[in-house]
């Protein structure tokens, strides 16, 4: 069976195609038109074995669903045998009357994607046959593979559902292997970073990051992160304990940039806060290693995403906001966490983490680290290879 992989957001699918070939599947990555340089697979390795199994298409993204003829995607997709895809591989199989056996949703593409969205005419007329096609693509999708999220994508989910079968184990978004412990100071001198991690490691006592995109909204949005919260709860903690070095490490990534600066710029914690620009994968995980803490989001809850799966990977304590209750009533083990939402929230855990390393630390770390490997690789990957043996 010829396993092909459409669209590459967050790195995730390079990480699944990864681990199924390591298992003996002939699997592809089809990088579409509309991928971030972003996440491109060189972001995400360290040599480059991945030019022979990665391939690009013209096609996948908004203006080029209407231009790309039939034949030329029908002409893409016919040597697989089954196809697995993100973004808008649901409307692009559907425009050849093809089924996607299995879609893994990231965001947008069962939220703004299936959005008829109202604005200039011209971008109207190219924009709504995407819309209709992804509804329609959804809906015929075979397998939907997405562990327990935000209540916004699950009223999604249930919209767009159709007959097909729920995959509730976590997507295995981070090729674990070369992000070993055991290799960190190969990848140190593999990155043009490490200096700069090094630098601020060795200049503190405590070293939180977080990598997260700045998105605030005061409006129900599933891409909001809570930047703000966090901003504020650092101000509390680095006020508690002024005779601790902390430092608190964030990138220049994502819209609301200017606003973090300016918020804190009035807190007066420029001295405590470094900003770096952002950077590639394969650059963060020399941060994550070389950090106590990791961040995540702390206004919505979630179990699985690229910063979560990043910080778990490496076996770093993760500092974010997870709604427990919401996520256990689906019976799902869940890996322990720092869990804030607050301001107040944010500073009583990192005072928790600063008065016992190792428990709050460590300890956390290692859980979460085992959890991913277990629950997340070996479980997501086992479900893959079934289906691919049955010939799904």
């Amino acid at each position: 069976m010829k396993v092909a992989f459409i669209g590459n957001m967050n790195n995730n699918h390079f990480a699944m195609v990864r681990y199924l070939r390591d298992k003996g599947v002939d699997a592809d990555l089809l990088l579409t038109s509309g991928e971030q340089s972003h996440f491109h697979p060189s972001t995400d390795t360290f040599d480059l074995e991945y030019m022979k199994f990665i391939k690009q298409l013209n096609w996948g993204d908004v203006p080029s669903f209407l231009t790309t003829k039939k034949s030329q995607i029908e002409s893409d997709l016919s040597p697989y045998d089954i196809l697995i895809g993100c973004g808008l591989a649901p409307a692009f199989c559907e425009k050849i009357n093809r089924r996607l056996d299995v879609f893994i949703p990231y965001g947008d593409d069962i939220w703004s994607s299936t959005f008829y969205k109202f604005g200039n005419p011209l971008w109207m007329r190219k924009a709504w046959p995407t819309v209709a096609a992804q509804r329609k693509g959804l809906k015929k999708c075979k397998v939907w593979h997405m562990c327990h999220s935000a209540e916004m994508y699950e009223n999604q989910y249930k919209k767009y559902q159709g007959n097909s079968e729920r995959w509730y184990e976590g997507i295995p978004m981070v090729y674990a292997p070369i992000y070993d412990k055991t290799q960190l100071q190969y990848f140190l001198n593999k990155t043009h970073w490490a200096h700069v991690f090094t630098k601020i490691r060795e200049n503190c006592e405590v070293m939180v990051l977080s990598h997260m995109r700045h998105h605030w909204s005061d409006m129900p949005d599933p891409n909001t992160k809570g930047n703000n919260i966090l901003i504020r709860g650092w101000k509390q903690f680095c006020d508690q304990n002024k005779n601790t070095k902390s430092t608190l490490v964030l990138l220049e990534y994502g819209r609301d940039i200017i606003k973090s600066k300016k918020l804190i710029k009035e807190l007066d914690i420029e001295s405590s806060v470094v900003w770096l620009p952002k950077m590639f994968r394969k650059d963060i995980m020399v941060g994550l290693h070389l950090s106590d803490i990791v961040c995540g989001q702390f206004v919505n809850s979630w179990i699985g995403n690229g910063v979560l799966n990043e910080a778990l990977t490496v076996g770093k304590p993760i500092l974010t906001w997870r709604d427990d209750a919401y996520h256990k009533r689906d019976n799902q083990t869940l890996y322990p966490v720092l869990n804030a939402n607050t301001p107040e929230d944010v500073a009583s855990q990192l005072n928790r983490y600063l008065n016992d390393r190792d428990k709050n630390g460590t300890q956390i770390g290692k859980a979460g680290q085992e959890w991913y490997l277990t629950e997340v690789v070996k479980k997501s990957i086992h479900k893959y290879l079934e289906m691919i043996q049955k010939g799904y």
